[in-house]
């Protein structure tokens, strides 16, 4: 059984959605362009009509015109449409220049090269890159030249080197087709490396912007997102709060209990900072046992809420590595308003608030008076 290849990708859909209108509105020039070059045809060479002026503007121009661009509007229709599946907005916007070639070979017998014109429907669907797509249109093709050939052998005008066109033609469109398919899975295979060499350069960056050992954002990230935030904060006029923490006598933990315990610490607080973030809340680690968090749209009082509820928190952890040891956390605290207020100035502001902290004893959230 033959395996589809047809590739998955989130941005296909709305990009095949495009093309489908791209299709259908050329659906609308072909018509045009076909009904013009029969209309120029008539004036230019009407002494040499195949025939009578009246039945050829009747047959080629009249009847086309009247047929051609409402069904190409009924297809654009349904291209539109919220209940057909993708799948069928692709066919069918395929399938119209089918339809215009086998109204061209059926109209212009002496035109044999007009047989070629059913390589351009096998080629077009590649834009889809599914191969189930491009397999349709190749039998469609074929299909649409047996009836042609039906025609002729009924209407006793299917002799010998009819027969020879329509086997080279069927012979074109399975070339065609097997080339379709090359470009489809060619297609497919560079958009996965694409897509692939993309995740991997997102995955980079986002592993750039964090603190390895902890998983929180580092302190570069800290500088980038603390003048963003102030710059959106400036123009909602909403107010930021920055608090930076600092673990008390960590040195003294790691002096005592050795570094793994240390990282034990640094890890069970990160843990506590994550818990708290959220869309407008976020949590960096500046350095060793130093840490801050932006709270964008917070006030005074819920900023301090949120401090002293990580401040108790810390504090009440029951570590066995430590033999009940607390470990407690300082913090300094500032929330402003942004108007006339640079990065540099409101983290200085918080860590003046944070030795505050330290010098009043530890263990303690203060607030910033500055600014």
């Amino acid at each position: 059984m033959e395996q589809d290849t047809t590739f998955q990708s989130p941005i296909m859909p709305k990009n095949s959605i495009k093309w489908c209108h791209y299709l259908v509105n050329v659906g609308y020039m072909t018509a045009a362009l076909m009904i013009l070059a029969h209309l120029i045809w008539y004036f230019a060479a009407r002494s040499v009509l195949a025939r009578p002026p009246q039945v050829y503007l009747q047959d080629y121009i009249i009847l086309p015109a009247l047929i051609f661009f409402p069904f190409n509007g009924m297809i654009d229709l349904l291209v539109r449409s919220s209940r057909v599946s993708l799948f069928w907005k692709e066919y069918l916007a395929l399938s119209l220049f089918v339809i215009y070639s086998g109204y061209l070979a059926l109209t212009h017998d002496l035109a044999k090269v007009l047989l070629a014109s059913f390589i351009l429907p096998i080629f077009v669907s590649t834009i889809f890159s599914n191969q189930k797509i491009t397999r349709l249109i190749f039998w469609m093709s074929n299909l649409t030249l047996l009836l042609l050939g039906i025609r002729n052998f009924l209407a006793s005008t299917l002799d010998s080197l009819m027969m020879m066109q329509i086997f080279v033609a069927c012979f074109m469109f399975l070339c065609s087709f097997l080339l379709a398919r090359v470009l489809i899975q060619n297609g497919n295979e560079n958009l996965a490396a694409l897509l692939d060499y993309s995740s991997r350069q997102r995955l980079m960056q986002e592993q750039l912007q964090l603190d390895l050992f902890t998983d929180l954002k580092n302190r570069k990230t800290f500088d980038q997102e603390l003048a963003r935030q102030m710059e959106v904060g400036r123009k909602a006029n909403k107010m930021l709060a920055l608090a930076m923490i600092d673990i008390d006598h960590f040195k003294d933990v790691n002096d005592q209990y050795g570094h793994a315990v240390g990282d034990l610490v640094l890890l069970f607080f990160a843990n506590l900072l994550k818990a708290l973030q959220a869309e407008n809340i976020q949590a960096f680690r500046i350095g060793g046992e130093e840490f801050a968090i932006l709270m964008l749209d917070c006030n005074e009082p819920e900023a301090y809420h949120i401090c002293e509820g990580l401040r108790l928190r810390m504090e009440s952890a029951a570590l066995s590595e430590i033999e009940q040891k607390k470990i407690t956390i300082s913090c300094g605290l500032i929330c402003r308003k942004l108007n006339q207020i640079d990065p540099e100035t409101l983290t200085k502001a918080a860590d003046t608030a944070l030795y505050e902290a330290k010098h009043r004893g530890r263990n303690q959230v203060v607030i910033s008076s500055a600014l």
